[in-house]
C-alpha cells in the first residue's frame, strides 16, 4: 500500500509574526523624552512588534532592532506575544531602544491599520499591508510553507554580547563620563554601554558610536583594534570623546562592565511616581504601620529642590480632581517625585525597594542637605530632562 502523502511542515518561526488581522494592544516608547513609536501585541498572542513614528526617523534610526531582538528572545522564551511587551514596562532605558514608562497605560486598536495611522497621520500604507493582514488573519501565517519564516535583521556591526572579558576605555564630555566604548578581548563583540548616572547625555552619545562602530565593521576592522581607532576621535556635539593617552581598562565580563556603569556618582538616582499597571509595583513589600510612617515623614520632610507649582492627577483615582503635588524631593543621595509620599499616604503604596532600602540604611533619619547636595539634585533634574534652561529667544523688536 503506497503511504499518504503528508502536508508540508510549515516553517516555525524565529520570532512573532509582524502583522496581524486581530486587535492589538499597545504601549508608547520614548526615547530620551521624545515620543519616537509604539510596541504592539496581537491579542492573538503570535504576533508583536515595533511600528516608529517616522517624524524620529532619524532621532530612532536603530530603535526597531532592539524591539526586534528582544521580541525574538521573548518568543525563543515561549512567552505569549502580549507578555512580551508587558515585561519592559517601567524596566531601564536603553540608549538606542528607549524605554516603556512606568506609567504607561495599555491601549487597545481594533486594527493594526488603526495604530499605524495613529503613529503616522496621513502617510500612505504599502500596498502590501492589507495583504500581509490577510494572510495573518486569525494570527496563522498563510504564506507557502518554502518561503521560510519571516526575519529582520538591522545593518551588519560587531556582535552586542561576549562571555569573556572585555576591554573599554571612558567616553567624556565637558568633565562628566557618559559611559564607556568596550570591544571583547576575543570574538568580534563592540559596543557604546551609557552610565545610568551621565542622564540624557550619556543615552544621546549613543547614536554617534552605533554609527562609527557600523563604519569600522563595515572597514573590517577587528573589534580588537576598535578602542585604537576610536582615540582621540573629535566630539560632533552629542557624542563625546576618548581621550588619546586614557588608559584602556579591562572587566572580567560585560556583566561586571554593566554593574560599574549602572553605579550613581556623577549625579543622583531619581524615584518616579508607580505605575497603575505596572506589575513590579503590585509586587512591592508593604511596610509596617510603623515604619510606613517613619517612611512618609522621610519622603516629606526632604527639601524641595524643584516645584513646578502644579498639581497631577492621581492614576489610581482619575476621578478626582488634580491632587499630585508636582515636586522634587531630595536628601542628597536621591531625588524622589512629591507623588512617591503621595501614593503611600493614600493608597499604600510604597517606594521602589531601593529607595526603601536606602532609608532604612539612614535609620529613617533625614540626613542634612547641604548646598552640595541641592546642587547635585538640580544638576540630576537637568541631566534627566526635568529641568529645561528656557529658550535664549532673541528680543522682539518695537
Amino acid at each position: 500500500m503506497s503511504e499518504l502523502p503528508q502536508p508540508p511542515q510549515q516553517a516555525v518561526s524565529a520570532s512573532y509574526e509582524p502583522t496581524t488581522a486581530s486587535p492589538v494592544v499597545y504601549l508608547p516608547v520614548m526615547l530620551d523624552g521624545d515620543h519616537v513609536g509604539y510596541l504592539w501585541a496581537g491579542v492573538d498572542d503570535r504576533s508583536a512588534t515595533f511600528i516608529r513614528r517616522n517624524e524620529f526617523l532619524d532621532r530612532a534610526l536603530e530603535t526597531p532592532f532592539v524591539w526586534i531582538r528582544r521580541l525574538r528572545e521573548a518568543h525563543e522564551r515561549g512567552l505569549p506575544a502580549r507578555e512580551a511587551i508587558r515585561e519592559w514596562i517601567g524596566r531601564p532605558a536603553d540608549p538606542v531602544g528607549g524605554e516603556i514608562p512606568a506609567d504607561a497605560q495599555e491601549r487597545v486598536a481594533d486594527r493594526l491599520a488603526d495604530l499605524s495611522e495613529l503613529a503616522n497621520p496621513g502617510e500612505r500604507r504599502p500596498p502590501w499591508a492589507a495583504l500581509d493582514e490577510d494572510l495573518f488573519s486569525g494570527g496563522a501565517d498563510r504564506r507557502p510553507p518554502e518561503q521560510g519564516p519571516l526575519d529582520f535583521d538591522g545593518p551588519p556591526s560587531y556582535d552586542l554580547d561576549t562571555d569573556g572579558p572585555v576591554r573599554y576605555l571612558p567616553v567624556v564630555k565637558d568633565e562628566v563620563v557618559l559611559g564607556y566604548l568596550w570591544a571583547s578581548a576575543g570574538g568580534n563583540a563592540a559596543m557604546y554601554l551609557p552610565r545610568a548616572d551621565a542622564g540624557l547625555d550619556g543615552s544621546n552619545a549613543a547614536t554617534a558610536w552605533i554609527l562609527r562602530l557600523r563604519d569600522l565593521y563595515a572597514a573590517d576592522v577587528p573589534a580588537g583594534e576598535v578602542l585604537g581607532r576610536c582615540r582621540g576621535v573629535p566630539d560632533d556635539g552629542r557624542s563625546g570623546t576618548i581621550a588619546p593617552d586614557v588608559r584602556e581598562e579591562e572587566a572580567e565580563s560585560l556583566q561586571e562592565l554593566e554593574r560599574l556603569a549602572s553605579v550613581y556618582e556623577q549625579s543622583l538616582r531619581v524615584s518616579y511616581l508607580p505605575a497603575k499597571e505596572d506589575p513590579q509595583v503590585a509586587a512591592r513589600p508593604p511596610l509596617t504601620p510603623e515604619e510606613r510612617e517613619a517612611v512618609l515623614d522621610y519622603l516629606r520632610d526632604a527639601p524641595v529642590v524643584f516645584d513646578r507649582g502644579d498639581l497631577l492627577v492621581d492614576e489610581f483615582d482619575p476621578a478626582e480632581p488634580a491632587r499630585i503635588p508636582d515636586t522634587f524631593h531630595t536628601d542628597g543621595l536621591w531625588v524622589w517625585l512629591g507623588g512617591v509620599a503621595y501614593h503611600l499616604e493614600t493608597h499604600g503604596i510604597p517606594p521602589e525597594p531601593d529607595l526603601v532600602e536606602h532609608i532604612r540604611r539612614h535609620d529613617h533619619r533625614l540626613p542634612e542637605v547641604d548646598a552640595v547636595g541641592t546642587a547635585r539634585a538640580e544638576r540630576t533634574l537637568r541631566w534627566t530632562g526635568f529641568l529645561v534652561p528656557p529658550l535664549d529667544l532673541p528680543p522682539e523688536s518695537e
